[in-house]
């Protein structure tokens, strides 16, 4: 690309419906070429439109030639400026370039744009700003984008599987503790378990009512896998979330599913809670016909989920990298 081609590009906020299906076009174009399996359905895109979570903005920034052919995106999250006065404000980023155009400086020109826009964020509500981005490890092209000078890689996670077609141990739950489906009149209770077990996770930042009923609403919340471990006092001391992306299946002739959350309470861990809850979602996904399941995980998780995995039958499918810049 030409510094005159450059210069002819456009960009403006994508804001409506009607930019969605030459967006969900452009991310498949760029998936032919990469071969990362996380391609956003226009459903998908409709959804992220039509019920916006809580705690922040979601920005969809577009780069177009003069004939309105669609070259680069960005898709830029920026936290709510009024939580949590004393900290960063923190951005998360993703950049999309299209691969005939890529190379030729139009990364930097997105990046920019994303950094641009939290820390003017961060200026006006006097806080200082960090952008976040990643990739998965074996993606050079998008690695290559975001390590550039004031980028650091701060964690690592893998995404682990697991067949399904294996037999999967019965779980064993410790005595005085039942399992049962949670229910939307419980979700401060649920909320304040959630909070007790993730609190010394990386990054956290404790979940509000408010982003617990987003969830319990939205259009493809499947509470058949949404379960909880009950104290013998009728305490929530552990929990384990799953879904079935069936349009993602059907779209890609697969039969997986998710665990997409799983965690115990402080004061009443290393009793097999999370074994057991977890086990109970491997059976959950296999009875609906699954035949692999997926989870993710921190591979510097402080209590030591990887183990716990591992002697479930999960082994690394592959691992993605988390990008930090410090914009002052």
């Amino acid at each position: 690309m030409t510094a005159q081609q450059l210069t002819s590009i456009q960009s403006r906020p994508s804001t409506s419906h009607a930019d969605l299906p030459a967006i969900a076009a452009f991310y498949e174009i760029c998936e032919q070429v990469d071969q990362l399996d996380n391609t956003p359905t226009l459903a998908d895109l409709q959804r992220r439109i039509d019920y916006p979570p809580p705690g922040g903005t979601h920005h969809r920034q577009l780069w177009e030639t003069p004939e309105g052919e669609l070259v680069g995106l960005v898709a830029l999250w920026i936290d709510n400026p009024a939580d949590v006065a004393t900290d960063a404000l923190e951005g998360w980023a993703g950049i999309f370039v299209h691969p005939n155009r890529r190379g030729a400086h139009l990364e930097a020109e997105l990046l920019s744009w994303a950094e641009q826009q939290v820390r003017e964020q961060a200026t006006v509500a006097q806080r200082s700003a960090k952008l976040y981005a990643g990739t998965r490890a074996d993606a050079t092209y998008y690695r290559a984008i975001y390590e550039t000078p004031g980028y650091e890689i701060i964690r690592q996670f893998h995404t682990m599987v697991r067949s399904l077609l294996d037999p999967i141990p019965q779980p064993q739950f410790p005595e005085g503790f039942t399992s049962r489906p949670t229910n939307a009149d419980e979700a401060v209770a649920w909320v304040e378990m959630f909070n007790e077990s993730f609190v010394d996770h990386w990054h956290f930042t404790p979940m509000t009512l408010e982003d617990r009923q987003f969830r319990l609403t939205y259009p493809t919340y499947q509470p058949e896998f949404d379960w909880v471990a009950v104290a013998s006092d009728g305490t929530l001391a552990g929990f384990c979330g799953g879904a079935i992306d069936h349009e993602e299946n059907t779209l890609k002739n697969r039969k997986e599913g998710w665990i997409n959350i799983l965690g115990t309470r402080r004061g009443y861990r290393r009793q097999g809670l999370a074994r057991a809850m977890l086990l109970q979602g491997l059976h959950q996904l296999q009875a609906s016909g699954m035949e692999t399941a997926l989870l993710g995980v921190d591979t510097q998780n402080p209590n030591q989920a990887m183990g716990l995995y591992e002697s479930a039958g999960f082994t690394i499918k592959e691992t993605y990298l988390t990008y930090q810049k410090s914009l002052g």
